[in-house]
């Protein structure tokens, strides 16, 4: 039988999910629906994702920016 223990408390806070800014967390979003074949729109993130429309409005720029710094591949 499987069972399930709750972690001990604090370390929820050490996920880097939790620690990352709200600007990380949807670059995190739009390459992931980007790699999906989804073209990154507002309404597609409103959709897609718990971010609320002032958010996106807020930090989209800086996001889809720091997104397409991450999805460019180093050549060497």
């Amino acid at each position: 039988m499987i069972t399930y223990q709750q972690p001990p408390i604090g370390t929820l806070s050490n996920s880097p999910v939790i620690n990352q800014s709200i600007v990380e967390r949807m670059a995190d979003r739009v390459l992931e629906l980007g790699m999906n074949g989804t073209a990154v729109t507002k309404d597609v993130l409103a959709e897609h994702t718990d971010f609320t429309r002032a958010e996106i409005d807020q930090y989209a720029p800086d996001a889809c920016d720091l997104a397409k710094s991450r999805a460019v591949r180093q050549q060497s």
